[in-house]
């Protein structure tokens, strides 16, 4: 009886071992698109000539999805660590740059999101939009934040030595037009929000005191 336990359990050696084979994860493959953004995911199927598929990052079920491959700067696969270049230089598609200085590019909108942060103006932006909540109290209280946002797209934008990964093509114009793009959204996108907060906050602020008044006027009366 032992013998037949003992041998049987060695028949299934073989499958455990290729069980165990199968579920090793593969390592994720890097796509570097031309936003700056990086996906970190499993390169499935490059065969279209307009389009990759990959695994949805983050999917448990392995859901599959395609990338338009104008979107798409470079592909490094992880079994291999080659880089394929998916970016091609052509100025009828907008893509003006050389694949150098487009890397440059890339690197300066990557240190932008990174390393940018426009604290000062999304404090000024709140404070703007809630004393104008807060004074009007009205429909004519969007006027000042929106129009800050406004005008504050044009200030030059300064490089943050901090945020650069590269030095040496910090002051090369494709970096630093790259970093402009960014770091000018990151700014637009802080103002409008910040903003828009502090107008709501000082509206509700301004009702609140509004039927405090009441309440106390009620009173006397």
């Amino acid at each position: 009886m032992r013998i037949a336990v003992t041998l049987f359990f060695l028949c299934l050696l073989p499958f455990y071992g290729h069980s165990q084979d199968t579920a090793k994860p593969v390592a994720p493959d890097t796509i570097l698109l031309n936003n700056g953004k990086v996906v970190i995911t499993q390169v499935t199927d490059t065969s279209s000539p307009s389009v990759i598929t990959i695994i949805k990052p983050g999917s448990r079920k392995h859901k599959k999805i395609e990338l338009d491959r104008e979107n798409i700067f470079s592909v490094k696969y992880s079994k291999t660590g080659k880089e394929d270049i998916y970016y091609i230089y052509d100025t009828l598609v907008g893509h003006d740059f050389t694949v150098e200085d487009a890397r440059k590019f890339i690197a300066g909108e990557q240190d932008a999101m990174k390393g940018f942060h426009p604290v000062g103006i999304s404090i000024a932006a709140f404070s703007i939009g809630f004393a104008s909540g807060d004074y009007e109290g009205n429909f004519f209280a969007a006027a000042p934040p929106f129009f800050f946002a406004g005008i504050i797209s044009y200030p030059i934008i300064r490089v943050r030595h901090k945020s650069v990964r590269d030095i040496k093509i910090a002051n090369t114009d494709p970096y630093l037009y790259g970093y402009y793009l960014a770091a000018s959204g990151k700014r637009e996108l802080h103002t409008f929000l910040w903003g828009g907060i502090g107008l709501v906050t000082g509206l509700a602020a301004n009702f609140i005191f509004q039927n405090r008044i009441q309440n106390v006027a009620d009173l006397f009366h």
